[in-house]
């Protein structure tokens, strides 16, 4: 028995390293997700994921000097880092060996700051001492600090805003004189207005000219989620504003289209709702509808047994076929299991809620929905998000130097992030036209910053994929090659899983299966040169596979078990969409079985061949 509990100490002890507590947030952090700061681990530059191409520069760096973005006089502005703090020598080494002129010498951080020529920055990488390099770029305190944790205002600087696209906001309506929403440059005095159409699908009115097409929100939900989505920030009226524009909605240059299914104590029929998500779909041409947000949902319980709710859900999948890039609230029920329709729809993107920190709201629904489908999609910052306050009655707004209800209120739910990250999709389409809502949506997932709650695996019910990340996404979608894909073949088997997935675990859905020492075999589209794949449930990077048509288990070094890969397709253009495939891989019993009967079989010929070879030569002798 001692020497039982000595080896039990002994494991604890050997363990120690591996697992952190901390008793303030009752989080557990696991070996490569530390939640350390980069700056205080050793050699962080050899490992970040802000360099994927490992080149020691920044990806943001790499691509600002691929379009020519912040360079003035052929000189940009960087962060260059050091292995070791950085003296005056140091200071001196730089301007003498590359021209660099230094700004700043940090004392807390191992970093100058300081212009470089563009045609010098390898010979930067060169000098003693530096390890890395970053762009010098700017920081914003917008929208209450969540455009800058999203990253949001680096889009903006490499002038995404989302200008040229609409983006339907189906909620309560739009208030149409808030001067966050009611134009582009804040000057009531110019015919420019930012919402370009409205529809009541409670009375069937609006843009057809069979009623008022004046847009209105007898609520203010739907006006707080458009101000997020791509409000100007503006609180006084004038030209071009003259406020702070603190809460700048994600993309300040998208059109506005309102569609109001819901009524003035924030509820409408499935009927209504559907109405309006069809009208959407029926003028998404006509306006550029690249993206829409629908912050509501029915109770979960009911989708087990009302079809209209199922409809919703059909609806909401019809819509994305249509090109639009619908983002849905997860719902504010806090529990598992709680995502109901239409939520629930396999094609959209279901958004979580977390808080500046980045930490999971309390009240943010987590799933599976009751068909097994892990959701949400993706998380954002929903709590105390500041946007539009309406002009409504029973409201209380503030009023800017003319008299006018300009105010702003803090709002809190998914209801939050939702419009949050619809304005996060016209960006991206901005940044490639040619980008359909799924690529969308394997765009927000692959990039976005790995979290867990419940269940340290990826996807998983609390999160999804993660926490959004808008630089990472923005470098993706720029790279996109829509006329290239890759296709798992379909005739690759499949195991069930019959688990319970009510407390957030993930194993009760199939998974694709192939033997340790066998192939996965692709189809590809397009002039592909090579597919890649990448293992997602570790800090991995993208592997080149040799073959076109097929990956060798054996090399990936995955090992028996299930795994969740991505593949995707490279041309000489670009990428494509990657493809996820939950997989296990190793020998189902019924190939053991199989293997075991074979086995007999030939035993049983052999040995009777053995037998009748002894009786032939028994009677020859």
């Amino acid at each position: 028995m001692r020497s039982l509990i000595a080896v039990l100490v002994a494991s604890l002890v050997a363990l120690q390293p591996m697992l952190s507590f901390d008793d303030s947030s009752n989080e557990i952090n696991v070996v490569g997700f530390s939640s350390q700061s980069i700056s205080e681990e050793v050699n962080w530059w050899k490992d970040t994921r802000m360099d994927r191409d490992k080149n020691y520069r920044h990806d943001i760096l790499d691509m600002a000097l691929e379009q020519g973005k912040f360079v003035v006089d052929g000189k940009i502005s960087v962060l260059v880092d050091f292995d070791h703090m950085p003296t005056e020598s140091d200071e001196s080494l730089l301007i003498e060996e590359v021209g660099f002129i230094p700004s700043w010498r940090f004392h807390h951080i191992p970093i100058i700051s300081g212009l470089i020529d563009v045609n010098r920055i390898d010979d930067l990488l060169e000098v003693e001492g530096v390890v890395f390099l970053t762009l010098n770029g700017e920081l914003h305190v917008l929208l209450d600090n969540a455009i800058e944790i999203h990253h949001v205002d680096t889009v903006w600087d490499f002038g995404y805003t989302g200008e040229g696209i609409s983006v339907a906001i189906i909620d309560t309506g739009i208030d149409p004189n808030h001067v966050s929403i009611n134009d582009f440059d804040d000057d009531p005095a110019t015919n420019d207005p930012k919402v370009v159409a409205f529809y009541d699908a409670l009375d069937d009115s609006g843009d057809d000219g069979s009623g008022t097409s004046q847009a209105y929100d007898d609520h203010g939900h739907g006006s707080h989620c458009a101000g997020i989505t791509a409000g100007t920030g503006a609180v006084d009226e004038g030209p071009m504003s003259t406020g702070e524009q603190l809460y700048r909605g994600v993309a300040p240059g998208a059109s506005l289209v309102g569609v109001k299914v819901l009524d003035g104590g924030g509820s409408g029929s499935f009927a209504e709702v559907m109405r309006g998500m069809e009208w959407t779909i029926d003028n998404q041409i006509k306006y550029n509808i690249r993206s829409a947000s629908m912050s509501l949902g029915g109770p979960w319980m009911a989708e087990l047994t009302q079809e209209q709710e199922e409809r919703v859900t059909t609806l909401a999948n019809e819509m994305v076929a249509h090109g639009i890039s619908l983002m849905i609230a997860a719902g504010n029920s806090a529990a598992y299991g709680t995502i109901g329709t239409p939520g629930a729809a396999k094609d959209v993107i279901t958004v979580g809620a977390t808080e500046d920190s980045r930490q999971l709201a309390f009240y943010s629904s987590k799933g599976p929905t009751h068909e097994g489908q892990i959701k949400p999609n993706v998380a954002a910052i929903g709590s105390a998000v500041h946007s539009v306050q309406a002009e409504f009655t029973g409201d209380n707004p503030t009023y800017d130097s003319n008299g006018s209800p300009n105010g702003y209120t803090s709002k809190s739910g998914t209801s939050m992030a939702t419009p949050m990250v619809a304005g996060m999709a016209v960006l991206l389409h901005q940044a490639n036209p040619d980008l359909q809502p799924l690529m969308i949506r394997s765009i927000l997932e692959t990039t976005a910053e790995y979290r867990w709650l419940s269940h340290p695996v990826r996807p998983n019910n609390d999160y999804g994929w993660g926490f959004v990340e808008m630089d990472m996404a923005l470098e993706e979608a720029i790279k996109y090659d829509a006329s290239i894909s890759v296709e798992l073949d379909p005739e690759t088997p499949m195991i069930y899983y019959d688990g319970n997935e009510t407390d957030g675990g993930n194993d009760t859905a199939s998974r694709y299966f192939a033997h340790e020492n066998g192939d996965l075999f692709f189809s590809t589209v397009g002039a592909v040169s090579h597919i890649e794949w990448r293992n997602i449930l570790i800090e991995d990077t993208w592997h080149v596979v040799d073959s076109l048509t097929e990956i060798d288990v054996m090399d990936t070094d995955l090992g028996t078990g299930n795994h969740t890969i991505w593949v995707r397709a490279v041309s000489s253009e670009g990428i494509s969409a990657p493809i996820t495939i939950p997989l296990n891989v190793g020998d189902p019993i019924s190939k053991k079985k199989e293997d075991s009967s074979s086995f007999s079989f030939g035993f049983v010929i052999l040995a009777s061949s053995m037998v009748a070879l002894f009786r032939s030569n028994k009677r020859q002798s």
